[in-house]
């Protein structure tokens, strides 16, 4: 089951990687506030293990893939396997490697580097790190109270 938290990660990174000029194609949703996206298809699995989103640039046909991360997620062994998966993952017919985009709380930006590290990929220019505040992705946000 996936946590309020992760799927307000979700959200912020199908908006990240769209303003990238990312289309979103596939997306684990339903998220708060997913609109569109949440009606997508889940996304395909790669190397035994499935990203939460993937877009695509159509003028370039550039791939990205989009994980989102709870700080308890960071530490967990699929979530090795998915770094080094998603992070050594080559657009096809290219030598050039996919955009990974990855989100975590705030709080959890030192448990992301040491995942990162473990896997080899820490300061990788590929990988685009979205740091959300807390309050952002706890129960209840974005509610009026």
């Amino acid at each position: 089951m996936r946590s309020t938290t992760h799927q307000w990660l979700l959200l912020w990174i199908a908006r990240k990687m769209a303003a990238d000029g990312f289309l979103i194609r596939g997306y684990d949703g339903p998220t708060p506030q997913g609109g569109e996206w949440n009606s997508l298809p889940r996304v395909f699995q790669v190397g035994g293990v499935r990203p939460d989103a993937w877009g695509m640039r159509p003028e370039t046909h550039q791939i990205a893939i989009g994980e989102a991360k709870t700080v308890e997620d960071l530490e967990s062994q699929h979530t090795q396997k998915q770094m080094r998966v998603f992070g050594r993952l080559l657009e096809r017919g290219s030598s050039r490697l996919c955009r990974l985009y990855l989100a975590t709380p705030r709080s959890g930006v030192y448990a992301l580097d040491r995942c990162l590290a473990r896997a080899e990929l820490l300061g990788a220019t590929h990988i685009v790190r979205l740091h959300i505040p807390d309050c952002l992705v706890e129960q209840g946000a974005g509610e009026y109270v």
